[in-house]
């Protein structure tokens, strides 16, 4: 899963932004809305274009970024000894404190934590303390089209405790039920007042795609890029033509969402 490689024909990530900096990305929202995922296509793509990148998952119950990235593996995930709020937070600014030794991106994925970092806020006030640091705070928000996914992260914006300038507010579309388009599933949610004072107040928000084929790539154990390049996956075998160029097809829309957002600068 650590060794990737850029699809063939995708274009150049980040090509045009230069040097980024070191990126502190966390994500914010319910389990199991896709926040795993999408922190996944972010490491990936980093580390193709050769940008070292931290991973620390915090989300004790359900780690999915450590299924990925094993704690033990080169380049694998941090975690904290125990899902208590003090381990957690202990841990928290430990890793933070790593990738600023180290200059290095760093993404976290604390779950549903949003209880630890309301405690943690009261500790050190994360934004300020990052861009004290010469780092980029990244926030990402992660909503399915129901209401109380929405209201999951809206209730976390409002608290402010990790609301920096650079913030997404990602709408995935895997999430939709079948039979409904992402416009009908997700028009209700952007017209209501918590939306529209998230957008106002700085998140851009954006649609992640769904990956039609994604069961069947994680089955090979495969990451994106990967399985979009046609490396042969825990079987020996890659995925077939027609899912490889689905990938491809989902990496390249997701690339599109953050050209059209004008923040692939942001990313790690």
């Amino acid at each position: 899963m650590n060794e990737i490689s850029k699809p063939k024909g995708a274009a150049p990530i980040g090509s045009t932004q230069g040097d980024r900096g070191i990126t502190i990305a966390m994500r914010h929202g319910r389990g199991r809305v896709g926040g795993s995922t999408f922190l996944d296509l972010l490491i990936q793509m980093a580390r193709a274009e050769g940008r070292p990148v931290l991973i620390g998952d915090g989300d004790r119950r359900n780690p999915t970024l450590a299924g990925y990235y094993p704690p033990n593996a080169e380049g694998g995930a941090t975690r904290p000894r125990s899902d208590e709020t003090a381990d957690v937070k202990d841990w928290l600014t430990n890793t933070v404190a790593e990738a600023l030794r180290m200059q290095s991106s760093l993404v976290i994925d604390l779950g549903g934590g949003d209880r630890v970092m309301q405690e943690y806020g009261y500790d050190l006030a994360l934004v300020d303390f990052c861009e004290a640091s010469g780092a980029h705070p990244l926030g990402i928000f992660i909503s399915g089209p129901e209401p109380d996914d929405f209201e999951h992260v809206l209730a976390i914006w409002r608290a402010g405790y990790f609301r920096p300038r650079r913030s997404l507010l990602v709408m995935n579309e895997h999430l939709i039920p079948p039979g409904r388009s992402p416009q009908g599933a997700f028009d209700p949610l952007s017209e209501t007042d918590g939306f529209k004072e998230m957008v106002s107040q700085g998140a851009r928000p954006m649609y992640l795609p769904r990956l039609p084929c994604m069961k069947e790539m994680r089955a090979l154990g495969l990451g994106f890029l990967d399985a979009a390049a046609g490396k042969p996956g825990t079987t020996g075998k890659p995925l077939d033509p027609v899912r490889q160029f689905m990938v491809k097809q989902w990496i390249g829309k997701v690339q599109k969402e953050f050209e059209r957002l004008k923040v692939t600068g942001w990313l790690p």
